[in-house]
């Protein structure tokens, strides 16, 4: 039995810790004193560290996780070149890493947030870092708007169970903008609902599932005649294909300030 839990590190992000028995893993710690309270806590040693992608957030308490190890140190997965200055594990498409009997991960390359990007995914989890949010996904930083949508049409084409734990808590900005979007998507409207309550409650809003994404997703949506609808309206013109659409709700999102109540930080 797998069991995973949100740490919450910085302004809003997640760092995801997998524990079977006093076995740990940690996927994206961008800061190290979170984890190791956890890990103290839970008696757990850390076998391994997964990265998805060289950004800070994700990887900043890395040399310090190392440092500061007792014993065997955990050994770290990443792309080429994410910590120039430590030793990694590279990984890439289609690479397993099997991390204990009970969990083996595949390394899926989604680039587009970044052209380094990695999801990880096993055991019917997903860790997807920063290319798929739920209600959402993520900016271009270094990739090219049709390696972002290949990306996350390639992780909605996952099983729809799929337990999803992307790396940060934008869930509720995210539904603010799906609802403009889709405002008679009743299933945004009660995804935002239970949203709300678990973040009165400190609690995450995640993690989602690949169905519930397809449901309230516009970007995993952008077949749908409403988004479709929504996305010409705002462009002024009419649309081509999903990729287009797509394009349109990205640079859309980039520079929209609707929002419903925020915890912790904007996307």
């Amino acid at each position: 039995m797998i069991e995973v839990t949100a740490i919450p590190a910085l302004r809003d992000n997640y760092i995801w810790l997998l524990a079977h028995g006093p076995q740990a893993v940690v996927v994206d710690p961008g800061e190290a004193e979170p984890v190791r309270r956890h890990l103290m806590h839970g008696h757990y040693h850390l076998d391994a560290i997964l990265l998805t992608h060289h950004h800070t957030d994700h990887t900043g308490g890395v040399a310090e996780l190392l440092a500061s190890h007792a014993g065997p140190p955990p050994v770290v997965y990443g792309p080429p070149g994410v910590l120039p200055d430590l030793p990694v594990r590279t990984v890439g498409e289609a690479d397993r890493i099997r991390l204990w009997p009970a969990l083996e991960l595949t390394v899926l390359a989604v680039p587009g947030h970044t052209l380094d990007h990695l999801a990880y995914r096993g055991s019917g989890l997903l860790f997807p870092g920063d290319t798929l949010f739920s209600a959402g996904c993520g900016r271009l930083f270094e990739g090219t708007m049709e390696q972002l949508f290949a990306a996350v049409e390639r992780l909605g084409c996952l099983p729809a169970s799929t337990r999803t734990y992307p790396a940060h808590e934008y869930t509720l900005a995210n539904l603010a903008f799906a609802a403009g979007l889709e405002p008679d998507n009743a299933l945004i409207a009660q995804y935002a609902d239970r949203a709300t309550n678990a973040q009165m409650r400190q609690q995450p809003t995640l993690p989602t599932s690949i169905q519930l994404e397809h449901d309230v997703n516009p970007f995993l949506r952008t077949r749908e005649p409403t988004v479709r609808t929504a996305a010409e309206r705002h462009a002024g013109r009419t649309l081509g294909d999903p990729l287009e659409i797509f394009s349109v709700l990205r640079q859309w999102k980039d520079t929209s300030t609707c929002t419903l109540t925020l915890h912790r930080g904007p996307p």
